[in-house]
């Protein structure tokens, strides 16, 4: 997960009054030459709970000799508190991944 303005750091969920600032989600997939639908989501690893669900897409990824990159810019707004989360990957319905991220508050100066 990336911020996307760079004043929010390199990594992680910016966070601003409770509620998320844009950020990018930026993944790569190595599978067999073929069209998948894909689809992530930002779960709270205590309770398992789905706290927001990516758009189901459906990719044509290019083969396991071939990374395939895919990115999506959430910007709508997510309630969400500081704190640590997974992001979970799926393709083809079938669990690719999971990895860390941590949301974090941004000062006023970096928000404007």
């Amino acid at each position: 997960m990336i911020p996307v303005r760079s004043a929010h750091g390199s990594e992680g969920i910016p966070l601003k009054g409770g509620s998320t600032l844009p950020f990018r989600v930026r993944r790569t997939w190595s599978a067999p030459a073929g069209l998948y639908f894909e689809r992530f989501y930002l779960v709270d690893p205590g309770t398992r709970e789905v706290l927001f669900e990516g758009p189901l897409r459906e990719e044509r990824i290019w083969g396991l000799q071939s990374l395939t990159e895919l990115v999506d810019e959430v910007r709508e707004p997510i309630e969400l508190a500081a704190g640590t989360y997974e992001m979970v990957f799926s393709l083809g319905g079938t669990l690719g991944g999971t990895v860390t991220v941590e949301a974090f508050d941004v000062s006023d100066e970096q928000a404007a």
